[in-house]
């Protein structure tokens, strides 16, 4: 069975990233009527924030944080260092024309791990359903790996209530329907926000070749490390109760399945206290592998490969190959180098390779050299998942 978790409401926390700092400006007039908060951007901020029109960027004010959906600016706005924020954005930020909002830039290309949808009427009918039910547009759906009678968790406050999915209206696009039942548990009205944060199956894929057994710093070997940092993963999942699922792959002298997706992570955490490094790096046969367990798998779908080496039963181009069917399959893969980059005296992972794959699938590179920061990227890794856009880029 499939959840989804709908929050209610803004973020409180302001998130640590790169930020800049833009001149407040009016939307456009189109704007002024939209209940969900738009920021319009010109082309050079939206490259440099790494965001397209259709995907959320946080932006903040004093004390307030709002994610609004980005849009298309003005050509006269290039080389201009302004946001054009519409009257509801600037209303629930409490900024002013011509003040500066902070605005975050955005780690994963093309998505957001929130996505704001406003509260729409319910459709005919639904008001004598006494189940809570959402109702969503078919390529919410369907970027979102849910069907009808998936069920999702909704949050709303201090309250959590389990809801039916079903069908939105014909040209649906940033709202989600909720029936009498739902509003009222939940304590929303129509036009209210309400965010989406949906559920994943990830399946980690590890190196367990020869030369994971290494040392990573003085301390520890980059398997021992490794091994920790998935506990430390393990233990945000289960204490952010968002239903994902997390299976385990590792390639040494051949790819083996050590656990399919389970939310059972006591089970998962005794797998990987199994792991031990051997053999060659079979990364080509590991990846295969993960995408066939993905293939049928449910929810949004996303693999962390982890390697310290070059592949060594095939070459980097086939590697490559299974990284553009990733793509055509709407997998997402964040990939690590663990250890030092191969160079001409010390043959270690493949940077441009991994880099490569990253890139294609929208997924994000990141060079470990210590154990520290390995954990810390399990962790923010753990937190980040990549909502597929829901816009041809025309919002």
């Amino acid at each position: 069975m499939k959840f989804l978790q709908v929050f209610t409401g803004r973020r409180s926390v302001v998130p640590v990233r790169a930020q800049l700092s833009l001149t407040v400006a009016a939307g456009f007039s189109e704007d002024s009527a939209l209940r969900i908060p738009r920021a319009r951007l010109c082309a050079s901020l939206r490259k440099q924030l790494n965001v397209a029109a259709g995907s959320v960027l946080k932006v903040a004010y004093n004390d307030n944080v709002v994610n609004c959906r980005v849009a298309v600016s003005s050509t006269e706005d290039e080389g201009k260092e302004l946001i054009r924020l519409n009257p509801r954005a600037r209303e629930q930020l409490g900024v002013e024309l011509g003040h500066k909002a902070q605005v975050f830039v955005n780690t994963s290309p093309l998505s957001s791990s929130a996505m704001p949808l406003e509260v729409a009427p319910a459709m005919k009918g639904d008001e004598a359903d006494a189940e809570p039910m959402v109702r969503l547009s078919k390529p919410m759906r369907d970027n979102l790996g849910l069907s009808s009678g998936d069920y999702v968790a909704v949050k709303g406050g201090d309250n959590q209530v389990p809801m039916r999915v079903e069908v939105g209206a014909q040209g649906d696009s940033a709202v989600a329907r909720l029936n009498p039942m739902a509003r009222g548990m939940l304590q929303v009205a129509v036009g209210d926000l309400v965010e989406l944060v949906p559920y994943e199956t990830l399946v980690l894929l590890i190196d367990a070749s020869g030369s994971m057994q290494e040392s990573l710093g003085f301390r520890t070997s980059k398997m021992h490390a490794t091994r920790d940092a998935i506990h430390k993963l393990l233990d945000s999942k289960q204490r952010a109760k968002e239903r994902d699922l997390v299976g385990l792959v590792t390639f040494g002298d051949e790819c083996d399945l050590v656990s399919e997706p389970l939310d059972d992570f006591d089970h998962l955490r005794n797998c990987v206290k199994q792991l031990r490094p051997n053999g060659r790096t079979a990364m080509f046969e590991g990846l295969a592998y993960t995408l066939e367990l993905l293939e049928d798998a449910s929810g949004l779908r996303r693999s962390i490969l982890l390697s310290d080496g070059c592949p060594t039963t095939t070459g980097g181009n086939l590697v490559l190959e299974l990284a553009h069917k990733a793509k055509k399959m709407g997998v997402v893969i964040d990939t690590i180098g663990i250890g030092r980059s191969g160079d001409a005296t010390h043959l270690s992972y493949d940077e441009p390779l991994l880099r490569r794959i990253a890139e294609l699938t929208g997924g994000k590179f990141t060079p470990v050299g210590d154990v520290k920061v390995l954990e810390e990227e399990f962790l923010s890794l753990s937190e980040s998942k990549k909502i597929p856009l829901l816009t041809d880029g025309s919002m």
